[in-house]
């Protein structure tokens, strides 16, 4: 899939259109990271109750959304994910839940790889349809 990313900013906070899937994401995600899903959850609602840019339907991307951004070499220093995304947002979490298990996958653009999320801690990067 070829994206076609833009830089946007609204209210003051940076934001990243992909033209190509229709999703807006923030940029820079979460500054600090979460250690699980229930935590990342309760993140994106804070962004919904504070209008995060200007909006309140904020979420947490599923796997294949996510997946979306990995790209197939490093791009972004030593991260699969393309530039106009900050460096910070190493690993992410999803709202899809492992089978047979409470814990979510969770995507690594530090080495191109989805995880099962287990004892991890990621940042929370929100998408909006």
């Amino acid at each position: 899939m070829r994206h076609r990313y833009e830089k946007l900013r609204r209210r003051g906070q940076l934001l990243v259109r992909d033209r190509t899937t229709g999703l807006l994401w923030q940029q820079n995600g979460s500054p600090d990271l979460v250690s699980t899903l229930d935590k990342a959850k309760k993140r994106v609602q804070e962004l919904n109750w504070n209008a995060f840019a200007g909006y309140t339907d904020w979420r947490l991307p599923t796997l294949e959304e996510a997946m979306s951004l990995m790209e197939r070499t490093e791009r972004n220093g030593d991260l699969y994910i393309d530039p106009i995304f900050d460096k910070r947002q190493r690993w992410i979490w999803t709202c899809d839940k492992v089978k047979r298990a409470s814990r979510a996958w969770a995507i690594y653009f530090s080495n191109g790889t989805c995880y099962n999320g287990i004892d991890v801690y990621d940042s929370v990067c929100a998408v909006r349809s």
